[in-house]
């Protein structure tokens, strides 16, 4: 497969979980949910890997880099996403989540003496105004008063600063997980195999910190584990982190750094349409225009 096809394909999985999750996320927290899904992460993974995947490949550096990876990664990343998707929802939580591009443009420049280009500058900023044109939108009537008809996955619980603020610390960790996974994929560790070692590790971390994480989220709302969200964890966890996290990979280990990133980097844009046919409310003009905005900065930048 190429490798540009399996990112478009990662970022239409993302999308995809993004919407099955929205609501169990705000239910169960962003924190609690992320460690429930990561059992079936974990399992899916870890079978696939030993039907399909080489454990043989994974020498124990891989397996150090691998590890740290799944720390910033899942246990950062993943965790403050759905946090982030439990307080804003998961249109804004995807378009926060783009800012990972200028993030691992940052890295780059830190830990590969990468430069930045004129190009790349007005990338990071068509970025940034993409996120803040978006982001605070919400559709509105005039009446009486002005009253938010948002649907259910567009409204946002307490302040959308902080929202916005765990979104902005779980593309942070994204983008370092990648990163830090990069050197180990280029070794020839098995794609899967790869997946499912940092996965393992990341599951373990987030069990031994869950107070913690419960604590420093403060989720408003803790329901009772259902059949319901059972079923939700485990299509999250097969969109996202079986078919969503191994093509990415995939895309990085096989392909340029730069195109697999600005092309897994298009969820916002393909979720507009997704919500549109889910909520059967149109997504606003400012919300095209910052999805589009977020995407081409990232593919300048990048």
């Amino acid at each position: 497969m190429p490798y540009q096809i399996a990112a478009l394909l990662a970022a239409l999985a993302w999308a995809l979980s993004s919407l099955v999750a929205a609501e169990s996320v705000r239910e169960l927290g962003g924190p609690r949910f992320t460690r429930l899904r990561m059992i079936f992460v974990t399992l899916l993974l870890a079978t696939a890997a030993t039907m399909f995947g080489d454990w043989g490949s994974l020498r124990a550096v891989d397996t150090l880099m691998l590890s740290i990876s799944g720390l910033v990664g899942l246990l950062v990343g993943d965790a403050a996403l759905f946090t982030a998707m439990a307080r804003i929802g998961p249109r804004r939580t995807g378009l926060v989540f783009t800012a990972n591009a200028p993030f691992a443009a940052m890295m780059g420049v830190f830990l590969f003496d990468e430069s930045f280009t004129f190009v790349a500058v007005l990338g990071a900023i068509l970025t940034v105004t993409g996120v803040a044109v978006a982001v605070g939108n919400r559709r509105t009537v005039r009446g009486v008063r002005t009253v938010a008809i948002d649907h259910a996955f567009e409204q946002v619980e307490g302040r959308l600063w902080v929202g916005v603020a765990w979104g902005i610390i779980g593309a942070l960790g994204q983008a370092g997980g990648a990163v830090l996974a990069k050197p180990a994929l280029d070794a020839g560790v098995d794609t899967i195999t790869a997946a499912a070692a940092r996965a393992a590790l990341a599951t373990v971390a987030l069990w031994i910190f869950a107070r913690p994480l419960d604590r420093i989220a403060g989720s408003s709302r803790q329901d009772r584990l259902t059949w319901r969200h059972v079923g939700y964890l485990f299509v999250s966890a097969m969109l996202a982190m079986v078919i969503g996290m191994t093509l990415v990979l995939y895309s990085l280990g096989h392909g340029d750094v730069g195109v697999a990133t600005i092309l897994s980097a298009t969820t916002p844009v393909i979720l507009l349409p997704l919500m549109w046919a889910t909520t059967r409310q149109r997504p606003t003009l400012a919300a095209w225009i910052g999805a589009a905005l977020t995407v081409v900065g990232a593919a300048l930048l990048l």
